[in-house]
Order: structure tokens, then sequence, then C-alpha cells
């Protein structure tokens, strides 16, 4: 799972040269669900990380790598893309017809739910809040995949699908239901760049110090009560919401950026919002997809999140929240 792409040790020479680099070794990386990775050794031993985008396209991959050395230069813990030793300020070669990136490699280990800490929360809401505020002078649009009528498409193939489980079919109205009122409802003012993805997989820590943001590919235009909603989903939930952990990345974000009102009002929404979306794309992108093909994740982990949440009202949310 996660290596998509193949990639000879001449064709990691090459495209290393392309980069500036001379390439001593690769190695395929199984991580990720969508793009493929490889770790590749360059001369004196020192490593780099490689990615093929297996479904964008080099525009794209040119705007992200754009977005992720704009962030980098503003104090963004993440790594700078490699730029082509050919100059222009292109980051992106080909291999087999895909968009290739490097970047430098990091150290740093992905935290799981059970070695997670306040201490850890609190760096990654104020490593999100850094990317909203270094965001802001980005120039250039990033337009969602994931906003309400995307979402409704993709709601609108699951009707029409013979083979959905039956527990599926079942869902797909009060899915439907939900879509419809939060698509009529302000999540606050739209900021140039959310990350809009950042689960545990996509930080690294070192030495219980943040040390990288990754995996910019869905980062787009957005509200910033939204991604705190989707990172606090990501991050603090284990069996139930962990009150501390999440009270603790929201104060950690509101101590670099502190929420307007508007945006604080819209906490509940926005919380919603998450779950529906994350629910929907896991059930159209993993729970139809042939088992094995990658790493499975579960819709149903939102659907629980979703009601754990409309338990609680919007003042309980942000009373609870801290902000």
């Amino acid at each position: 799972m996660g290596i998509f792409t193949a990639l000879s040790q001449g064709d990691a020479r090459a495209l290393g040269a392309r980069f500036g680099l001379v390439v001593t070794g690769a190695r395929g990386l199984d991580a990720g669900s969508v793009n493929t990775s490889y770790e590749l050794t360059v001369e004196g031993g020192s490593r780099v990380f490689l990615r093929i985008y297996e479904g964008g396209s080099v525009a794209s991959a040119e705007r992200e790598a754009r977005l992720l050395a704009h962030l980098a230069e503003r104090g963004v813990p993440t790594p700078r893309p490699l730029p082509l030793a050919s100059g222009g300020g292109s980051f992106v070669a080909e291999h087999a017809g895909k968009p290739a990136v490097v970047f430098p490699w990091i150290e740093g280990d992905v935290i799981c739910q059970r070695g997670m800490t306040e201490a850890h929360a609190r760096a990654v809401g104020e490593g999100l809040a850094r990317v909203h505020l270094a965001g802001a002078s980005f120039g250039e649009p990033l337009v969602t995949r994931f906003g309400p009528e995307d979402l409704a498409a993709r709601l609108a193939v699951l009707r029409e699908r013979t083979d959905a489980p039956e527990h599926v079919q079942q869902l797909l109205p009060a899915l439907e239901r939900q879509l419809d009122r939060l698509s009529r409802v302000s999540l606050g003012p739209t900021l140039p760049v959310i990350h809009a993805d950042l689960f545990r997989d996509n930080a690294l820590f070192r030495d219980g110090a943040l040390t990288a943001l990754l995996d910019f590919e869905s980062a787009s235009s957005g509200a910033a009560a939204f991604d705190l909603m989707v990172t606090v989903l990501a991050w603090c939930f284990g069996d139930g919401l962990d009150r501390g952990l999440a009270r603790a990345l929201a104060r950690g974000y509101s101590a670099v950026r502190a929420l307007a009102d508007d945006e604080r009002a819209a906490l509940h929404d926005a919380a919603l919002f998450a779950t529906l979306r994350f629910t929907i794309t896991r059930i159209t992108d993993y729970e139809l997809r042939p088992r094995g093909v990658v790493a499975f994740k579960d819709y149903r982990r939102f659907v629980a999140r979703g009601a754990a949440l409309s338990a609680l009202s919007a003042r309980e949310l942000a009373e609870m929240l801290g902000v």
C-alpha cells in the first residue's frame, strides 16, 4: 500500500539529477493512500523525500510547492521543496508521466493517539494558526475539492450505485439532510489558505517538539473554524472526545491567532460540516474500494464524532474549547 508507481535505481538517479542530487539509493515508503513516496539516499549519506503525485496535474503540484515554499519562508514548520537544478523557479519534475517533487528529509515521528499529550495538542494548534497567518499573503487562488456542491455530487453518485452496502444506503437520507442545512449556514470569513486535512499522520514530532506539518494537497481557501475543528476531530478523539486535548489544541491556536467573534460562533456548525465531509469522502474513497488497495479508513468513526458533537450545544462546545 502506498507504492503505486515503480521507481528503479536508474530512474531514481535520473530524477535526482533534475534536482542537482547524486542519488545512491531509493526505498519505497508505505505511507499515504493517494500518492507514492520514496526515501532517496544521496551522495554523502543524507536523505531526501520524493513524492510522486498519482492524481494531480503538474500545475497543481507546482501550486502546492509554491505554497509550501511561501509558508516555510514565513516560519511555518513545513519542508521547503527543492527547486529544479535548471533554474526558472520550478519545483516539479516528471516520472512516468506524473508530477514528482523532492523535499528535505525531516526527522520526526508521527504521534499515536495513545501517546498524545496536551503539549502535543497545543503545538499542533499553534502550528495551524501559523499556517493561517502566513497563508494570508499567498496570492494564488486555492479552490477546495470538498465544498458543499462537491459533497452533494458524491452523494448523488452514491444514490445511483447499486453496489453500495445497505448500511451506506440507510445513512444517505440523513447525510443529505445535514448537507442541505449546513450548505446554507456561514462558517465564518474565508481565509486564503487552510490546511483542511491536518491529521496525526500529517505532523512530525521530535523530542516533544513539532518539526513539520505535512501534506498540503487538500489545502484551499476556507474558514478558520472549519480547519480548527477538522484538526480537533483528528487529534482529540480516541474512544470519545478528549476534552483536555481539545482545549489544549484550541488554546494553542488562540495563543497565536485569536478567533474573531463570527469564527467562534461558527465552531459548532463547522465541526458538524467537518464530520460530514469526512464521512462522505471515506464512504466514496474507502468503503466502496476493494480492501487491501490502500489502508482502510472507516467512515463510521466520523459518524460517531458527529453524534458526539451533536450532543453539545454551540455554547457548550465553545466553553469546552476555552475560546
